[in-house]
């Protein structure tokens, strides 16, 4: 419970920081003013001062890769979400993530990894629709309450070209999620888990009825504490809060 209550205030310092410190006058003119790429390119100079965490586990785990992936659009940057297909031998089954997945032996580096899985699962070419932001921190991979043997890179890209996803047979359906909704706290909620027969409580965000949690929340996260770094994130309302 501790560490959830301080990982809520973190995210309340992030939301902060990008709100900033401006009479209500002024506000209401900056946001008419702003623009989806004058907020990416605060998000590219913060992947580009932020350093990767690497994870280090014993023995040689399996490699795995997602994409963030940035719309901008007139209101906003939005997120791309695919929701899983149900499957029996997926731990992930039904769940809300990012596109992406295992590294193949054929699959030359991570990113490699990524621009292949994208493209199978949703039918999205990030060599040619987009391009490449940066690295965040990397995770252990946790299923079912187990954690496993694997390590997820994220990449964060963002959109040069409209794009219309196609999901395959691994994918149910896509949602994008404006980037202003996930950044600010009071949109965090709680959710009931039972993981192996026991309850357990969840921080999540809700979404058009979607829920977005585990794994895939906690790179939310990450990726909201680099943006935080950023000085000039305090110019924009809606995708952070500011830290002092």
């Amino acid at each position: 419970m501790r560490r959830l209550v301080c990982a809520t205030v973190r995210l309340a310092e992030v939301a902060s920081r990008v709100n900033g410190s401006i009479p209500a006058r002024s506000v209401a003119r900056s946001r008419s003013m702003e623009r989806p790429l004058d907020k990416l390119s605060v998000v590219e100079r913060a992947l580009r001062a932020h350093r990767p965490l690497r994870v280090s586990l014993d023995g040689e785990p399996s490699r795995a890769a997602v994409a963030i992936l940035l719309d901008p659009r007139p209101d906003d940057l939005h997120l791309l979400f695919i929701h899983r297909a149900e499957h029996e031998k997926d731990p992930w089954s039904g769940h809300m993530g990012f596109p992406g997945g295992r590294k193949d032996p054929d699959d030359p580096d991570l990113l490699n990894t990524v621009l292949r899985e994208v493209h199978e699962e949703i039918a999205v070419d990030l060599r040619r629709q987009a391009r490449l932001i940066g690295p965040i921190d990397e995770l252990q991979g946790v299923a079912r309450g187990r954690h496993l043997p694997l390590v997820i890179s994220p990449f964060v890209f963002a959109l040069e070209q409209p794009v219309d996803p196609r999901p395959n047979h691994e994918v149910q359906s896509i949602l994008w999620v404006p980037l202003g909704f996930l950044a600010e706290p009071n949109n965090e909620s709680i959710v009931e888990y039972f993981i192996n027969g026991q309850p357990m409580r969840l921080p999540a965000f809700i979404y058009q009825d979607r829920t977005i949690w585990g794994l895939t929340f906690r790179m939310i996260r990450s990726f909201l504490e680099v943006l935080g770094q950023e000085e000039e994130a305090k110019m924009f309302s809606g995708i952070g809060a500011a830290r002092r």
